[in-house]
C-alpha cells in the first residue's frame, strides 16, 4: 500500500509560508487546484481522483482521532480503502455517463463523502448548479448543514463570497457597481439547491452537474422523483450530470419499494450499483495507518453479536442488527417494522427473486376474456394486463387449484386505497407434482365493483376453481349467482369456524376475530415452512407489512389456506387411504389410478 500520508500532503506537511505576492505562492496554489480538479498520484502509490484529494486535504468533517473516548471535532477525513472505491466509482460514472445507486451499512461516512463531492463542485467550477434531494425535511436540513460546514471551514483561499445563504439555496458571488452605478453580480455564481421531493417535479427546469438523492429509502416515490429529474442532468441523449442515489440499511421504509427495484435493475435506469457492507471500515477493525479494512475480523465480530442476539426470545433485535449491519445486499433491504411473520424468510425470498432476471421475469402478465356462447375464458398475454400467472391450469387434474377472494361491494371511492384481490393456490396432489404454492393473482380496483367481480369469475372459470370469500361481501355472491357461476363458490368451511358462532350462510366465511386469528396462524406456518414457494413480489411485500397498511393479497391468500385446510379435514373423514379429495369431487384409487368416487 505504501505510506498513505502521501495522499494528504496538506495535512501532514502543511502549507508553506510563502509571500502571497510571489510566483512560488501562485504556483503552489495552482498545483493544489490542479490536484483538486484532476487527481493526484504520489510516487509509488495508486492515483486518487481530484474529488478524493480535495476531500482528504481541504475538507473538514465532524470526527475524532480514532481513539476510544475521543470527542468529535472538525478534522480532516482519514484515508480509507472504502472511500477510494466510492470516489473512483463516481469518476467512472462521470466518464461513462451513468449514475450510481448505493446501499450501505450504518456509520460509513456516506453523507460526508457526498457533501465533499458537492463542495468540490461548488468550489472549483463557475456557474455550476448542484442538487440535494431528500424524502424528509430533517434529512435535507442535516445534509445541507454538512455541506455548508465543510465549505465555510475550508482554506480561506478556496472560500467564495456568498450571495445568498438560505434553507433551500446557497449561491456564491457578490454584487458590485459598474461605472454607470448599476449593480452587477460577479464571482463564480455557483448554486446548491436543497429540496424535499414530496412533489417529484420540484427540480424541474434545473441543470445539475451532480444530484444527490440522500437517504433514498425515505422517499415515498423515489422512481417518480428520479425519472422526473432526469432532464436536470441530461442534454438530449448526453448525460453530463451524475445522479447519486444512496440509502442506509435500516432506513428502507415500506413505502420505498422503488429503491430496491432500482438497485436490482440498475442497468435499466443507467445506474451502477454499489454495496458497502458493515465489514468495510468497521470501527475497531480498520487500520488507520494503512487505510485497509479488516473484513474477516469485522465479520467474525458481527456474526458473534448476531449469535448472542439469537438467544433472546424476541428476534426483533436480531433482525434489526442484520438490517443495520448487513453483510449482504439482501440483508440491507431487510424490513422489520411491525411484521407479524418471519421477516427473515420473507426478505430472503424477495432478495432471491430480485437478484435473478430468470426468477423475477417468470411471472406472466395478461388478460382473461370471455369467448364463445358459453362460460369459456381465454388467456391473452399483455404486459399491461391485471392478471399475473406463474403456472397455467393443469386440465388433467380436476380440483387441483383453489381460490380465495378479498372482495368489496362499493365502486371506487376517493377515500379508499384498498384493492380487490383474488388468488389461485395449487394444492398438494403428489410428490411428483409441484404444489402448495400460489399460481395466479388478480388484484385491481376498476371503475365499478361489478368489473372486479367479473374479473374474479373469469379467473375461477379459467382454473376451474372454487373461490372462498367473506359471505358479508354479498355483491360478488349475487353476481356469481346471476352469471350462473355458483358452482365456483366455496361452501362454508368448518376450518377456522368459531364454535360459538351460529352461521346460516351456505357460501363463504365470516371474518370475525376468531377466524382472523386462525387465518394468521395458517399464514404464519406457511411463511415459516414454505416462504420459498412464493414468487409474487407484491404478496411478499404485503406479508412483510401485514397489519401496517392494506394487505388485500394477504387476505385472499389466507382464505386460500383456510380453503385448503377445510378440504383436507373433510377428506380425512372419508379415510385418506381410500379417498383423495382435491376439490370439486372425491377420488379413490383403482389399479394405481385415481377415479371419481361414487357412494
Amino acid at each position: 500500500m505504501g505510506n498513505i500520508k502521501k495522499y494528504q500532503p496538506i495535512i501532514y506537511e502543511g502549507i508553506p509560508d510563502l509571500n502571497q505576492e510571489s510566483i512560488a505562492y501562485r504556483e503552489f496554489w495552482d498545483e493544489q487546484i490542479e490536484r483538486c480538479k484532476n487527481g493526484y498520484k504520489p510516487r509509488g502509490m495508486d492515483a486518487i481522483s481530484g474529488k478524493h484529494y480535495y476531500y482528504l486535504n481541504f475538507y473538514k468533517i465532524l470526527g475524532n482521532s480514532g481513539e476510544k473516548g475521543g470527542r468529535k471535532t472538525l478534522i480532516a477525513p482519514w484515508y480509507r480503502d472504502m472511500d477510494k472505491e466510492y470516489f473512483d466509482l463516481f469518476e467512472t460514472c462521470k466518464d461513462e455517463e451513468k449514475g450510481m445507486i448505493v446501499i450501505k451499512a450504518r456509520d460509513k461516512g456516506f453523507s460526508y463523502m457526498n457533501s465533499g463531492i458537492l463542495a468540490q463542485e461548488f468550489t472549483f467550477y463557475p456557474f455550476n448548479e448542484i442538487g440535494i434531494a431528500a424524502g424528509l425535511q430533517v434529512t435535507a436540513d442535516s445534509f445541507f448543514g454538512k455541506v455548508k460546514n465543510g465549505l465555510f471551514n475550508q482554506e480561506r483561499i478556496f472560500r467564495h463570497s456568498i450571495l445568498k445563504d438560505a434553507d433551500a439555496l446557497l449561491k456564491s458571488g457578490y454584487k458590485k457597481k459598474d461605472r454607470d452605478g448599476k449593480w452587477n453580480v460577479g464571482g463564480f455564481q455557483s448554486s446548491i439547491h436543497c429540496r424535499t421531493m414530496s412533489n417529484p417535479e420540484v427540480f424541474k427546469g434545473e441543470r445539475l452537474s451532480v444530484m444527490i438523492f440522500e437517504e433514498a429509502g425515505e422517499f415515498k416515490e423515489l422512481l417518480n422523483a428520479y425519472m422526473s429529474s432526469k432532464a436536470c442532468f441530461m442534454d438530449g441523449d448526453i448525460q453530463y450530470g451524475v445522479p447519486v442515489i444512496g440509502g442506509t440499511g435500516g432506513d428502507i421504509e415500506t413505502s420505498s419499494k422503488d429503491f430496491m427495484d432500482m438497485y436490482y435493475n440498475a442497468d435499466a435506469f443507467n445506474l451502477i450499483p454499489m454495496f458497502i457492507p458493515a465489514t468495510k471500515c468497521y470501527h475497531g477493525f480498520f487500520d488507520l495507518k494503512t487505510g485497509v479494512s479488516n473484513i474477516s475480523g469485522a465479520e467474525k465480530k458481527l456474526l458473534a453479536e448476531r449469535d448472542q442476539l439469537k438467544t433472546g426470545a424476541n428476534n426483533k433485535g436480531y433482525n434489526l442488527h442484520i438490517q443495520n449491519y448487513p453483510l449482504t445486499v439482501e440483508e440491507a433491504f431487510l424490513q422489520t417494522k411491525s411484521s407479524k411473520f418471519n421477516i427473515g424468510n420473507i426478505n430472503e425470498q424477495r432478495g432471491l427473486i430480485m437478484s435473478s432476471p430468470q426468477t423475477e421475469n417468470q411471472i406472466q402478465k395478461g388478460r382473461l376474456e370471455w369467448f364463445g356462447e358459453g362460460m369459456d375464458v381465454e388467456w391473452i398475454p399483455d404486459d399491461t394486463g391485471p392478471y399475473k400467472i406463474l403456472s397455467h391450469p393443469m386440465t388433467d387434474y380436476q380440483g387441483l387449484d383453489i381460490g380465495g377472494i378479498d372482495s368489496y361491494d362499493q365502486d371506487t371511492a376517493k377515500s379508499s386505497k384498498s384493492l380487490g384481490s383474488a388468488i389461485i393456490y395449487r394444492r398438494f396432489y403428489s410428490v411428483d407434482l409441484p404444489s402448495n404454492y400460489v399460481v395466479a393473482e388478480y388484484t385491481e380496483r376498476p371503475k365499478t365493483a361489478e368489473e372486479f367481480w367479473d374479473g374474479c369469475l373469469k379467473l375461477a372459470v379459467y382454473y376451474n376453481s372454487k373461490m372462498l370469500i367473506e359471505f358479508t361481501k354479498i355483491g360478488i355472491i349475487d353476481y356469481f349467482k346471476r352469471m350462473g357461476g355458483m358452482k365456483y363458490m366455496k361452501e362454508r368451511p368448518t376450518a377456522a369456524h368459531s364454535p360459538k358462532t351460529v352461521n346460516r350462510n351456505r357460501f363463504g366465511i365470516q371474518m370475525n376475530k376468531h377466524t382472523k386469528s386462525v387465518m394468521e396462524q395458517y399464514l404464519h406456518k406457511y411463511v415459516e415452512e414454505n416462504c420459498g414457494d412464493i414468487w409474487f413480489m407484491e404478496l411478499l411485500d404485503e406479508l412483510a407489512n401485514y397489519g401496517v397498511r392494506n394487505t388485500d393479497r394477504v387476505i385472499a391468500f389466507g382464505l386460500c389456506l383456510i380453503h385448503d385446510i377445510d378440504i383436507y379435514e373433510k377428506s380425512v373423514k372419508f379415510g385418506e387411504s381410500e379417498i383423495n379429495n382435491i376439490g370439486f369431487v372425491y377420488y379413490k384409487r383403482e389399479n394405481g389410478r385415481l377415479v371419481p368416487y361414487k357412494e
